[in-house]
């Protein structure tokens, strides 16, 4: 087994010919309440996996997004996108999909952090459909997906870059075991430099995901919603 080296986390992207327009159909009856998917080529990718057979290796990438003002969010999944063709045929083990509270422009406390889902090895699109809604009130958040795959069999995928963030920072990575040589703690790849480079870390500035669900009614349109129900039960009578 080969041991992954920083190199192959910054590895360049080829031109990627995906097609992303099925990703509104993933979750049926829901709408797209937030996208940055890229709307051409990605350039880049940044490494985002949970290695089970080289755990200090494994890195979380996350990216922010923003529920704006009003009654909040109900988010019913998750879409993100990563390359393919690693070669080994393999389906990764599992997905973990993390939402994490802002804390003074980093990822602060976990709201949810959840396997599951399905990558598809042809598209390299990852999704995940809750049974139970994940309800959040406006305000900023993060998003990190992740796959779950050993290197030493599975290999590596990489989640795409996206130049169409929204967000108010970069994304940022964070390597708990140490291993991959990034600095301690949440770290802005774009700023830091690699000290065996010179360079920045990741010319990637965003991540490529998508989060779908609905506004939560307004507490007026409860109302309306109740009125209309009781209405339509009235004439089915």
């Amino acid at each position: 087994m080969h041991s992954p080296t920083l190199s192959m986390f910054k590895k360049a992207a080829a031109a990627l010919a995906i097609t992303l327009g099925c990703n509104a159909a993933i979750f049926a009856g829901d709408s797209v309440l937030y996208e940055q998917i890229p709307s051409g080529d990605p350039f880049a990718n940044v490494s985002s996996q949970d290695f089970p057979d080289a755990m200090d290796f494994s890195i979380v990438a996350a990216d922010d997004f923003l529920v704006p003002d009003g009654p909040g969010w109900s988010i019913d999944g998750l879409t993100a996108s990563f390359t393919t063709g690693n070669g080994s045929g393999l389906d990764p083990i599992d997905m973990r999909w993390i939402i994490f509270e802002d804390d003074n422009g980093q990822p602060g406390t976990e709201l949810l952090n959840t396997l599951g889902g399905s990558f598809s090895t042809m598209t390299g699109l990852a999704s995940i459909a809750f049974d139970t809604s994940v309800d959040l009130a406006p305000g900023n958040y993060w998003l990190a997906s992740q796959i779950v795959g050993e290197i030493g069999t599975f290999g590596q995928e990489f989640q795409l870059g996206s130049d169409d963030g929204f967000g108010t920072s970069n994304f940022l990575w964070n390597n708990p075991g140490g291993a991959a040589g990034l600095p301690d703690g949440w770290v802005d790849a774009n700023s830091t430099i690699d000290p065996t480079t010179g360079l920045p870390f990741s010319d990637v500035a965003n991540l490529a995901f998508s989060i779908n669900g609905a506004e939560i009614p307004e507490p007026a349109t409860l109302a309306l919603l109740g009125v209309g129900a009781i209405a339509a039960i009235r004439r089915r009578k």
